[in-house]
């Protein structure tokens, strides 16, 4: 063989090899970008969770404020719409549970707007019946009730007792007020 056909054999060789590693670095950064995808969409799927929870115990709360439940709620829409976005690129197991979790949060949304506009409608009518009492004081009927009821029961107790107690002693209480809490 001749030296020529040596070195064409060993640039077509070298050809060969350089194209064989160009392949192999650009699958491995193909490889490296979708797992880079999966990670940052794995990581928006965790903070819409935290969005999602927070904002169910937000609901759960009679004093929460409808429009940072209703900020909350469009916060973790939006997460799970971009967790969705880059499509066959995520894991099946983070697209379906992005999905499941943007449908429960489709549902605790319609489920507040019903319950606010129940509320406003309820406001409404306390205004038109005159009785916007717990509309100024910032507490439900029932919290009213049991705050007077606490009032009424420390205004027993405050009272002194001038009837004297079965022993013939006044009640003054001189035992019983070490473990008494002044909240």
């Amino acid at each position: 063989m001749s030296r020529k056909s040596q070195q064409d054999a060993r640039s077509g060789r070298r050809l060969r090899v350089r194209l064989i590693l160009g392949g192999l670095a650009l699958v491995a950064a193909l490889a490296g970008a979708w797992g880079l995808i999966n990670v940052k969409a794995i990581a928006t799927y965790n903070e819409g969770t935290r969005t999602l929870s927070t904002n169910v115990r937000q609901v759960q709360n009679p004093q929460a404020d409808p429009a940072s439940i209703k900020a909350l709620q469009d916060q973790a829409e939006h997460l799970f719409a971009q967790v969705e976005r880059p499509g066959p690129l995520i894991l099946p197991q983070t697209r379906h549970a992005a999905e499941a979790n943007r449908a429960a949060n489709a549902a605790l949304t319609s489920r507040t707007e019903r319950l606010f506009k129940k509320q406003k409608a309820n406001k409404a009518q306390d205004r038109q019946n005159g009785s916007n009492k717990s509309s100024h004081s910032g507490l439900t009927k029932q919290q009213e009730a049991e705050v007077e009821d606490l009032l009424r029961h420390n205004q027993q107790q405050s009272q002194p007792s001038a009837s004297p107690t079965p022993s013939g002693q006044a009640n003054d209480n001189k035992g019983q007020g070490k473990n008494v809490k002044p909240w």
